[in-house]
């Protein structure tokens, strides 16, 4: 029997901690649902608003990045890691935009985890279309965040799968 935690609720507590507080990514991410989470891997949908937006009306790059941000963050919870890190670098490539009305899905990978840094793949795609908006790096300093005491890593067996 798999006695491995379900990553779905925990990646979720995580997030949900994101959005008590009151920062920038609850200013434009609150919305965010995510749907999926597995052991290293989070899928979650946006739907564009207007604040969303920039002033030629297509998908803000600062909320793109924000979403690289904070989707690497959430594949480093997937991968048992309450604590996830501060950021050490971020890269995002813009390849499309998205618009009013969309409803973008973003899927974050965590490629590795070691003891001091955790590197993330982040692509973000039109739900709709399936095309590519963007694809975003993101590396964090873990070091300190393993130390938390409601991390469930230990707990960790792999091919662990939960979604909605």
């Amino acid at each position: 029997m798999n006695k491995a935690p379900q990553m779905y609720p925990f990646v979720c507590s995580v997030f949900k901690k994101f959005m008590e507080g009151g920062g920038f990514d609850t200013l434009v991410l609150s919305e965010m649902k995510i749907t999926q989470a597995t052991n290293g891997k989070v899928i979650s949908e946006l739907a564009i608003e207007k604040k969303h937006l920039n002033r030629l009306d297509g998908l803000h790059g600062g909320v793109t990045s924000t979403i690289v941000d904070l989707g690497g963050s959430l594949a480093i919870a997937s991968k048992g890691l309450y604590a996830t890190g501060v950021s050490t670098d971020l890269n995002v490539t813009f390849v499309n935009s998205a618009k009013l009305g969309d409803i973008i899905v973003m899927e974050a990978s965590c490629v590795k985890i070691g003891k001091t840094l955790a590197f993330t793949e982040i692509n973000i795609r039109n739900k709709e279309s399936g095309n590519l908006i963007a694809q975003g790096r993101h590396t964090k300093f873990i070091a300190l965040a393993h130390k938390d005491p409601k991390n469930i890593i230990g707990q960790m067996e792999d091919g662990n799968n939960s979604k909605v």
